[in-house]
């Protein structure tokens, strides 16, 4: 463990603050990005994919009965309820749009590249979208600590613990 010592002259005030930083937040920071842009993607994925395996699907031909179909749609919209708004909020309109750009120019770069190849499969274009829908709603809902790793400050919460 880390002690980051700082001293500071107010009259009256401590002399001392001993700030403890672990070694191991940026593997937890890290984890928690992927756990969150990994949950984004099952969101995404989840709902409606071409593979026909999809709640999607699931709602128009599957053999559950109406209240585990009412269950699975009303979890669904939990999750978007919460996922949307967050990413709202983290983003905003403009930020919104030029992840998508990020995302949209990127794809482009690697079908240019030859990375990705649009003639063979048929459903090509529904999956760069629904990765692209996917990838907007993991960066919003990582936004914030995306925010902390870039900018490196620490709340004043953290501080006084």
């Amino acid at each position: 463990m880390r002690i980051l010592r700082w001293t500071r002259r107010v009259t009256g005030g401590p002399r001392r603050r001993i700030v403890r930083l672990r070694e191991t937040a940026r593997i937890w920071l890290f984890s928690k990005l992927l756990a969150r842009l990994f949950l984004a993607a099952f969101l995404v994925f989840a709902t409606y994919n071409p593979t026909g395996r999809s709640w999607y699907h699931w709602l128009l031909n599957g053999p559950a009965s109406g209240t585990w179909k009412a269950a699975a749609t009303l979890l669904l919209a939990v999750a978007y309820g919460v996922v949307i708004p967050v990413t709202w909020r983290a983003l905003g309109f403009g930020g919104i749009v030029l992840t998508t750009s990020l995302a949209t120019t990127t794809t482009w770069v690697m079908i240019e590249a030859g990375w990705i190849d649009l003639t063979s499969p048929a459903d090509a274009p529904t999956w760069i979208t629904l990765s692209i829908i996917a990838f907007v709603l993991g960066v919003g809902s990582c936004w914030m600590l995306i925010g902390r790793i870039i900018d490196g400050q620490l709340r004043a919460r953290d501080i006084t613990r």
